[in-house]
């Protein structure tokens, strides 16, 4: 896994060098083992190497096989053997041990920018080729890899990292007003294809980026189907089996290296991951260095640690525990060594990026059990979202089949109409410490009015088909965000045991995550398989904490934050603090708008850096 950068002039004119290894040299904390840069006239491609896997000890990046198609990639395949035999069923020459990137490249000679069409996995490229003057990159089915482009005074520049990109002195600092609403309002930019800055752009998952000829093209290549064809069983076991089958398979095609950490908290979703890792790892008779690490927060998470240490001693895996409980109490640093990209989170009151620094300690790869919610949830909306998309025969087919096989009829309605019509009744009220004229001059209030009024399809099943919530929180694990050369992969996301998950019949398998269960019988304890899910909240003693820093750090912060009056009424908010309105309801309100001013004050770190590279090129 790596960083990857890429620069092209449109009019021929030949790219500046210093730009190109400036940037590169700049993504070397994200990959830490090479840092290598290759150019050619008006083109110039830079690449920074962390090993993640075996075959990755002879990777060297920039890439080429015959000197005319170059690439650059952050990726990490799954199905590489079928991937492999494919390739060479069409003539070329793949060896056991070539490295991700190898066979990214031989796909692209086979079937050109189709090539995505046969890949799976975790990846961003960029690929030159020389023959026909084109740049074609592409990113993940999920999104799971970051991606950002910038064409800006005639020349593109592409990378996986966001603040390597602002470093080039043609991207302006101006920002994008309507992520910046997405963020105070949401903690999150909800378009796909944007950023913070107006000069950078995001590339969707499953999309690919052509330039050729001065021309820049954005294509979908895949969409995640609302349900596949169903697959009808004769007898139960044999769903439990096939999931087992590729449950274990998502997990095995993430451990290809002998040193790896796992999270583990007390429900089913990173248990069964862990679980699933440890036999694998077990069955394989090789050496290997697994560790478990889990939170610790007994004020808004009372049981999980003493669940996750049940759910290691049952599996034989170490477990490392890391205490939580005072980082809501935390003050921020006033100049962090990594800025954020976008203002995702006040860094010292999550402890999400000293938790992978943990990781770090132990193992460059770590397994989460995100996406065991989308894609085992069977939640209030399921059945109207069916009907709502043309599925009624689908829904008959699905209750028949149940009666059949159990004898018995099984609706699951679960009061979703009425919950559904709650929803687009009630209004949605902004934050009254938003700025009144921003919240005109962008006509705030519809928009996220309507957007509450979509919600049925932003929560559904795999919700990343409809928002790019998903993708938004990979990014947030990703190097360019956290600093630290650890790489997360999610086993849920795999793309064959999505297109299992949404072709089964989903009662009684998605109810409770009912297949998840049955397939961890006698690898679980009992307790962890026959555990309620927990939704969290926030404790109301927390918010006495933001009271108590309004007098040290947030009120400097409102007061000397270059930008934030042109969003925030800082002077109502500083008011708002120091009242008793104050409660738990507007606690997560307040923390989104904290890190828009937080990130404003330290996004200016990168904006020197520039100012650095300018004077280098002179």
């Amino acid at each position: 896994m790596s960083g990857i950068v890429s620069i092209i002039n449109h009019n021929n004119q030949p790219i500046n060098q210093s730009f190109l290894h400036a940037m590169t040299d700049y993504m070397a904390f994200r990959g830490t083992d090479a840092q290598q840069t290759w150019h050619q006239d008006n083109i110039g491609l830079g690449h920074t190497l962390l090993r993640t896997t075996s075959e990755q000890e002879r990777e060297r990046q920039p890439l080429t096989l015959d000197e005319r198609v170059w690439i650059v990639a952050d990726v990490r395949l799954d199905g590489r053997k079928e991937l492999a035999v494919a390739l060479q069923a069409r003539g070329r020459v793949i060896t056991e041990e070539a490295p991700d990137v190898e066979l990214v490249l031989h796909a692209y000679h086979v079937w050109d920018t189709a090539c995505v069409d046969h890949l799976m996995g975790d990846f961003a490229f960029i690929i030159w080729d020389e023959r026909q003057q084109r740049l074609f990159c592409g990113r993940d089915q999920f999104g799971i890899v970051p991606f950002y482009y910038a064409q800006v005074n005639n020349t593109l520049i592409c990378s996986n990292t966001l603040n390597c990109i602002r470093l080039h002195p043609h991207i302006s600092t101006k920002l994008n007003d309507l992520a910046m609403a997405d963020f105070l309002v949401w903690g999150m930019n909800m378009e796909w294809s944007t950023t913070i800055f107006n000069d950078i752009h995001r590339l969707p998952a499953a999309h690919t980026l052509t330039w050729q000829a001065g021309e820049l093209k954005i294509q979908r290549y895949w969409q995640l189907p609302r349900t596949r064809p169903l697959i009808f069983y004769k007898q139960p076991q044999e769903y439990v089996e096939h999931f087992s089958q590729l449950f274990e398979q998502a997990v095995s095609d993430r451990l290809r290296t002998n040193r790896i950490a796992t999270h583990i908290s007390g429900g089913m979703d990173s248990t069964s991951i862990a679980a699933t890792a440890q036999k694998v790892l077990l069955e394989r008779g090789k050496p290997f260095n697994f560790q478990a690490l889990t939170m610790r927060d007994r004020l808004m998470m009372p049981e999980e640690d003493s669940y996750a240490s049940m759910v290691a001693h049952y599996t034989g895996i170490p477990l490392n525990e890391m205490n939580c409980e005072s980082y809501f109490c935390n003050v921020p640093e006033e100049n962090p060594s990594t800025p954020l990209p976008e203002p995702i989170g006040i860094p010292a009151r999550n402890p999400s990026n000293d938790f992978t620094r943990c990781y770090a300690d132990h193992a460059r790869v770590v397994l989460t059990g995100f996406g065991g919610d989308p894609a085992l949830r069977f939640g209030e909306f399921y059945w109207l979202e069916w009907w709502k998309h043309g599925l009624g025969k689908e829904w008959l087919a699905v209750q028949s089949h149940y009666l059949r096989t159990y004898r018995r009829p099984k609706f699951y309605l679960r009061q979703g109409w009425a919950y559904w019509r709650k929803i687009n009744k009630e209004k949605l009220e902004l934050p009254t410490w938003f700025n009144s004229n921003f919240v005109k001059q962008l006509n705030l209030q519809e928009r996220y009015q309507k957007m509450n009024a979509e919600m049925i399809d932003y929560i559904s099943r795999y919700g990343m088909a409809n928002s790019p919530f998903w993708s938004n929180l990979f990014e947030q694990f990703d190097p360019g965000y956290t600093g630290v050369a650890v790489k997360h992969y999610y086993p849920f996301f795999d793309l064959r045991l999505v297109n299992f998950l949404v072709s089964i019949p989903p009662i009684p398998w998605l109810v409770n995550k009912n297949i998840l269960r049955e397939s961890m019988k006698g690898r679980l304890p009992e307790a962890i398989r026959n555990r309620k899910k927990i939704v969290f909240e926030v404790p109301g003693g927390y918010t006495k904490v933001m009271q108590e820093m309004v007098g040290s750090w947030i009120g400097d912060l409102l007061k000397n934050t270059p930008l934030l009056e042109d969003y925030v009424d800082t002077t109502g908010l500083s008011r708002f603090l120091q009242s008793s309105e104050i409660d738990t309801g507007k606690f997560l309100e307040l923390e989104k708008t904290l890190a828009v001013a937080y990130w404003l004050r330290n996004s200016q770190v990168v904006s020197s850096n520039k100012v650095k590279l300018e004077a280098v090129s002179c």
